[in-house]
């Protein structure tokens, strides 16, 4: 589907919510007269403002999506939670729902009759242009495969249409949303996610081009190959989660005899424990360390490796592992051992996983659509 000059415009709206009529025609290597034409066809999608210049200049014209027009649904689907919440272009929540996810609920037939509870409940029906959907699990052509969750091959097509009938919607992985979200909120900086936790996942953005293939890297961290000989719950043996995950920390510091297969399909019965050792070094910084150390030797292999390869202008820390301590100690040790400077920024369990999903789907709504 060609990429118009109108879409062209509406995806840098999206990613940088204002900019300048001069950014715009810079950015997208079009002329005055074209960029007001342009404008003046979306004219109920947009917004224009005035600012006043310093000086005698004219005003600075500005343009952004018109927040009433622009409704999309973001929707994570966890663990613990089912979280569908609708926002406006301005990343506004407009309303929020949740459904708490107990272990036997999992499975694709009681995931679809969650998804069909929460959508029940969602209002502005009319208003939403799209749906983007994050699942903790591998996505591949809109279908979902989740240990966690335990879903095969699932799609949730159905339940969407019944409630919003053909309406544009995406699937996508949880790291994919985060990164999503941190692209926007670094204007579109190419950057790397690692998302630390009982799991580790990696996902590098360099744009919100769909017709570049290489624009998106979804990175299966922590099934890399790590060392080791203890089986992963994804088959193969040595995985760096095996070694390098919160799980692998919870074993070294309390459950000598754990497996990972365990693990995973019992997690709530840890959450004592891991509360516990993510709060360790407040008290026990010197047993934190020590506890830690492996972890942060294999960590600095994968980043430093993973830098190399894809060259991000920025790597984002994300994740209920990951704290203002783990992230210094995280990046001294990086900074250590490379002959280059690898700028690792804390964002820590503040990610926004559900507006990840919604931006997706907006951005894929207005690249299907006739503009």
């Amino acid at each position: 589907m060609e990429l118009t000059t109108t879409k062209k415009i509406l995806l840098e709206l999206l990613i940088k919510k204002e900019t300048s009529r001069k950014e715009l025609e810079n950015v997208l290597n079009i002329t005055s007269s074209t960029l007001s034409y342009t404008l003046k066809k979306i004219k109920d999608y947009i917004l224009i403002s005035n600012r006043k210049s310093i000086g005698l200049g004219r005003p600075t014209q500005y343009v952004l999506l018109n927040p009433n027009y622009w409704y999309s649904v973001g929707i994570k689907v966890g663990r613990d939670y089912i979280n569908a919440t609708i926002f406006n272009s301005k990343f506004e929540i407009l309303e929020k729902n949740a459904l708490k996810i107990t272990k036997e609920y999992m499975g694709n037939e009681n995931i679809s009759k969650l998804l069909d509870s929460v959508l029940s409940k969602l209002s502005l029906k009319d208003k939403i242009k799209s749906i983007g959907i994050a699942f903790s699990g591998n996505v591949i052509d809109k279908k979902v495969n989740s240990y966690i969750l335990k879903l095969k091959d699932y799609s949730p097509k159905d339940i969407i249409k019944k409630h919003f009938g053909n309406i544009p919607f995406t699937i996508l992985n949880d790291v994919e949303a985060i990164a999503t979200e941190e692209f926007v909120n670094h204007a579109g900086e190419k950057i790397l996610v690692l998302n630390y936790g009982t799991g580790i996942g990696a996902c590098y953005l360099e744009s919100l081009d769909y017709f570049n293939k290489n624009y998106k890297k979804i990175i299966e961290l922590g099934h890399f190959y790590a060392g080791g000989n203890e089986k992963c719950y994804c088959g193969s043996t040595g995985c760096l989660e095996t070694l390098a995950s919160e799980y692998a920390i919870l074993k070294k510091y309390k459950f000598r005899d754990l497996k990972i297969t365990e693990f995973i399909e019992n997690e709530e019965q840890y959450e004592i424990d891991l509360k516990e050792i993510r709060k360790l070094y407040k008290n026990f910084k010197k047993k934190a360390e020590i506890i830690y150390e492996d972890v942060f030797k294999h960590l600095t292999v994968s980043i430093i490796n993973t830098f190399k390869l894809l060259s991000p202008k920025k790597i984002i820390l994300t994740g209920e592992g990951v704290t203002p301590w783990f992230s210094q100690v995280l990046q001294k040790k990086v900074l250590s051992v490379s002959k280059e400077p690898i700028p690792i920024v804390y964002r820590g369990i503040e990610s926004n996983i559900e507006l990840g999903a919604a931006i997706t789907a907006l951005q894929y709504y207005i690249i299907q659509s006739k503009l």
